[in-house]
């Protein structure tokens, strides 16, 4: 029967679709403690172009340190009440520590998520705005080798000195991984790599198109 290989053909393309969802773009809506700021991550070809917008609230008046409000991708999402320290440590799936400082000439010597010690701290002003920047980012990505390395359920966190000023989740576009708060949360798995994943994905997919035309 010719409509059963025609079948099979769909089934394959359709799950293979479904293996292979690629996030592109994610947003952190920062709006707490008088701090307004907009952090947008976009996938390009080199990585992660991020651009921070901050509208108020890192004024120089409030500033702790000299040399600036600090930031990072952490691990979990922002709690109830906007509570930063349900946000856990920073991005860092290689156990690179806090222990020495980031070199961002040597991207082994920072954590993933340290973006102010590869990028640079945010420097207070008088009225509390930051005229926007971009810069691109070599390490994070969306989908990370393995759940423990992906950008989908983090949050991120502005610090004054050790406090955590400020904190937002990072809400990718289609991503609908959830906890009980409504709030995102890291997809969970074995810490295979995507690739991996892929390889087995496709492995079973082609069987079961294989299976179908058999019938």
């Amino acid at each position: 029967m010719l409509f059963k290989p025609a079948a099979a053909v769909l089934a394959l393309a359709g799950l293979a679709a479904a293996q292979t969802k690629e996030y592109t773009k994610g947003v952190a809506n920062v709006d707490m403690n008088g701090v307004k700021a907009t952090f947008t991550f976009e996938k390009v070809a080199e990585g992660m172009n991020i651009t921070v917008a901050v509208q108020s609230g890192l004024n120089t008046t409030a500033q702790k340190l000299p040399s600036g409000f600090d930031y990072h991708v952490h691990v979990s999402p922002v709690g109830p009440n906007n509570n930063c320290s349900s946000t856990g440590l920073h991005l860092d799936p290689a156990k690179v520590g806090v222990a020495k400082p980031c070199n961002p000439s040597d991207l082994t010597t920072c954590q993933t998520g340290d973006l102010a010690g590869k990028f640079g701290n945010l420097n207070a002003t008088a009225d509390g705005s930051i005229t926007t920047f971009s810069y691109v980012d070599k390490q994070l990505n969306f989908t990370g080798a393995g759940p423990e390395g992906a950008l989908l359920g983090r949050s991120i966190v502005i610090h004054n000195n050790i406090t955590r000023y400020a904190c937002a989740d990072i809400v990718v576009e289609g991503y609908k991984g959830t906890d009980g708060n409504g709030t995102t949360t890291p997809p969970k798995g074995d810490g295979k790599s995507s690739a991996t994943k892929l390889v087995g994905s496709i492995a079973l997919t082609a069987v079961a198109a294989l299976f179908a035309l058999a019938l």
